[in-house]
């Protein structure tokens, strides 16, 4: 539908080629003194000898300005339309920002905690009030166009109409205010049900929380522990932040990226690499620092090299130590390989026929998995498909190798592959859906859940022998270091824990 917002007074040449692009938007109007219909409808055709007319919100408009001046012959007539008319404009800028706050507000306040399809439904109620309210402002053009002189006559009946406008503002505010309430209503009561705690598994003293780190201003995507023993994280809020290893107090932020930083990895010559949705890759190395007089030598880390080629956000990062590679998957349904001393992609590894979320290596094998639920194993020998699977029935959200391959997913399943990738057996969850997945040793895996658990898998068990909550919301990434494991969640922060198995 074509809104106000879109028009303006002046008849220029942009406003025309603007207004051009909606003359699909054609409304039907009886254009009769006393009805108010704005579609053809049977009872208005016989009730009087209507003049309906199909016509665009904007010839709509010009008509009633030029009926003004044809009629009129009054150019302060004009003046007081345009008044009013600038009313329908504020109004509909109003409901413009209230809408726009409204979406910021519910992405802050239910980013991740409550079931997207939930969040889109009655996000979609509030857009269908935003749009039916454009079509309730087409009757005040019809008056203006039946009843020109009623805006000479005097201020009373330019206050009239500006009150219905008022009115309908006031309404449609109220129904907003409604709508709200409703949806935060229903997403504490989704997030209390999947918060609650389960009885079924007994919460094992096995680990002991040593720090957390806090100091991002969005949700943290991963930790890791750099070469030198200090720690690494990254966050939405385009940053990279290093932490003492002793202090746990940041050291440095690093902001070279322009969107999300969603991945790390270590490689080797004490550097790290980074993954963004801003389409990049970055590789950073130490240097130091003198103080004034050399009195103080800082060890701090720079981005000395930038990798680009992806078509879309890059969202997984890892490190192939026997064949000297990075890797990486992307929203644009590609995995590259990239040698971390050049620009460019060595190699494309087409095949997802959807966006690519996760990926891991081991030896010469790559697997990675996308948002339809299908995982493909890469040879890197052959820099090829080896076999594809799709045994989930939502996104891959984290993938193991080690003798066995490991898949969770938006399903609730952690799926059991052999080194072929063909299908062994599934371990259903009943908490709720894996973002991560990490190997404790041979006999332990630890996930991390969208309800900040973390879920403790005995895979020869084959089940979950512990769940125990660390974060108030989603675990994003877990690593495991010599007895510490690490987690990075969507409640800003990252927890260190000592783990006793």
């Amino acid at each position: 539908m074509h809104s106000f917002k879109d028009l303006d007074i002046t008849d220029t040449e942009n406003e025309q080629l603007q207004c051009n692009q909606h003359q699909k938007d054609i409304i039907k109007v009886c254009l009769s003194p006393g009805c108010d219909q704005l579609k053809f409808c049977q009872s208005c055709l016989s009730s009087h000898n209507s003049s309906h007319k199909e016509i665009t919100i904007y010839q709509l408009f010009k008509e009633v300005q030029c009926k003004l001046k044809t009629d009129c012959r009054v150019e302060k007539s004009k003046d007081k339309f345009d008044i009013v008319f600038k009313n329908i404009q504020d109004m509909r800028l109003q409901v413009h920002q209230i809408f726009n706050q409204l979406e910021h507000d519910i992405k802050q306040y239910l980013i991740e905690k409550i079931n997207i399809d939930e969040l889109n439904q009655n996000y979609q109620t509030l857009i269908n009030i935003n749009e039916n309210n454009y079509i309730q402002h087409i009757p005040i053009l019809k008056l203006y166009y039946l009843n020109p002189r009623i805006f000479i006559d005097g201020q009373i009946q330019v206050s009239y109409v500006e009150d219905q406008i008022l009115t309908k503002l006031l309404i449609l505010n109220e129904k907003l205010k409604q709508q709200v309430d409703k949806l935060r209503n229903d997403a504490e009561q989704l997030f209390e049900i999947k918060t609650r705690k389960a009885s079924e598994h007994k919460q094992e003293d096995s680990i002991q929380l040593l720090t957390t780190i806090n100091g991002h201003e969005n949700v943290v995507r991963c930790v890791i522990k750099l070469h030198n023993g200090d720690y690494a994280t990254s966050s939405r809020d385009k940053t990279i932040k290093i932490w003492n290893q002793n202090t746990f107090q940041c050291i440095q932020t690093l902001r070279d990226h322009i969107n999300w930083v969603q991945d790390l990895t270590l490689i080797p010559d004490n550097k790290f690499a980074s993954c963004s949705d801003d389409k990049t890759i970055k590789i950073y190395t130490q240097f130091i620092q003198n103080q004034k007089d050399n009195r103080f030598q800082q060890t701090l880390w720079e981005c000395v090299n930038t990798l680009r080629g992806h078509e879309s956000y890059v969202v997984r990062i890892v490190y192939n130590d026997q064949f000297n590679y990075l890797i990486t998957c992307s929203t644009d349904g590609t995995l590259r390989l990239w040698d971390p001393s050049q620009k460019n992609a060595l190699t494309v590894l087409q095949g997802h026929e959807n966006c690519v979320y996760t990926l891991a290596t081991k030896k010469d094998l790559i697997v990675s998995g996308d948002e339809g639920g299908q995982l493909i194993e890469w040879s890197l020998n052959h820099m090829k498909i080896e076999n594809k699977q799709k045994k989930h029935s939502g996104c891959v959200n984290s993938i193991l190798i080690n003798s066995y391959i490991y898949s969770c997913g938006d399903d609730r399943k952690v799926n059991i592959w052999d080194i072929d990738l063909q299908f062994i057996y599934v371990i259903q969850l009943e908490r709720a859906e894996l973002e991560s997945l990490q190997f404790i040793n041979d006999e332990l895996i630890v996930g991390g859940d969208e309800q900040g658990y973390l879920q403790l898998i005995n895979p020869f068990q084959r089940k979950v022998i512990s769940e125990i909550p660390v974060h108030n919301d989603r675990i994003y990434k877990i690593k495991y270091y010599d007895g510490i494991l690490c987690t990075a969640s969507s409640d800003l922060s990252v927890k260190l824990f000592k783990f006793n198995i």
